[in-house]
């Protein structure tokens, strides 16, 4: 349903008068809102492992390219963070991971939205490691203010949680949702100029991949800017490594937005013909992209 039908339904509720209006606006809101990372305990899930071996749960993420490969990283994972919960790298892992088990295989926008909100918190919890952003977020400041004291080493984070943000936005939220919550894409925008500050050449172009991506999918009347945009995916695109993130992102969203069939196809077929196992971005994101890229170009016909 398009925006403008959704808001005609809310402007015309049922009989009552506004009680059915207001309580459609109130789920809206708590639809796109979430307890943040630093105000929950971790939770164990059912399957996640007793003890993992050292290395073991960095072995299983980097070598899943398909559902069970990736659940079973997620256990060991968890089962790692059950025996210290404030183990960095596993909250970073795991926030990396529920992005793409929500982003690659989940089906409902339900699912999709729950896996999207544990990778943010996993990512929040990771960043309340630091004691001055702690302080900061004790004393009212929200996340993007908050990150003005974080550092180099708080980057993963950062950028995860900027991309569970973004991807709870794309695939969780429906467009009145999406509309009356962007103030939170401005607060991950600001988190990842931050991001930028601290290490610009972090993960192949990843930061100015995600600012392309951002200026695409942010409202028109927040900013939205293609001409920034493509600058952006380009400077990730020329960045050291042969990252399949920016030509994909830049034909999915970028290319499509557009209009550009030609460049749109141009792209994905340079996606495609990439090995999975050699490029410089990460193997189960690959296997994902390249996946993705297939169904793009299967659908060209649909979009342009």
């Amino acid at each position: 349903m398009s925006l403008s039908a959704t808001m005609a339904r809310l402007r015309d509720p049922l009989p009552g008068g506004c009680i059915p209006l207001c309580g459609a606006i109130l789920l809206l809101t708590a639809c796109a809102t979430w307890t943040p990372g630093w105000e929950t305990d971790p939770e164990r899930a059912a399957d996640a492992e007793e003890a993992v071996a050292a290395g073991e749960a960095e072995r299983l993420l980097e070598t899943a390219g398909d559902t069970a490969g990736l659940e079973r990283a997620i256990a060991a994972y968890e089962g790692r963070l059950a025996e210290n919960p404030a183990d960095e790298q596993a909250l970073v892992a795991l926030a990396d991971a529920y992005i793409l088990r929500g982003a690659a295989y989940r089906d409902t926008r339900t699912e999709k939205r729950d896996d999207f909100v544990a990778a943010i918190r996993y990512a929040e919890r990771a960043l309340a490691g630091n004691a001055a952003f702690q302080e900061r977020i004790n004393a009212g400041d929200n996340i993007a203010a908050a990150a003005a004291v974080l550092g180099e080493g708080d980057v993963p984070a950062m950028v995860f949680w900027v991309t569970g943000v973004f991807y709870y936005f794309d695939e969780g939220l429906n467009p009145l949702q999406r509309a009356i919550h962007f103030n939170r894409l401005q607060q991950a925008r600001s988190v990842l100029e931050r991001a930028g500050e601290l290490d610009p050449d972090y993960s192949h172009g990843l930061i100015p991949f995600s600012l392309g991506i951002y200026y695409i999918a942010v409202p028109g009347f927040a900013g939205r800017d293609f001409e920034r945009a493509e600058a952006l995916l380009a400077e990730a695109d020329a960045a050291p490594g042969d990252s399949l993130l920016p030509r994909w992102g830049r034909a999915r969203y970028l290319h499509t937005a557009q209009g550009d069939r030609e460049a749109f196809r141009d792209d994905l077929e340079w996606v495609l013909a990439q090995d999975a196992q050699d490029s410089a971005s990460r193997y189960r994101w690959n296997v994902f992209i390249q996946r993705d890229a297939r169904a793009l170009l299967d659908g060209i016909d649909e979009r342009f």
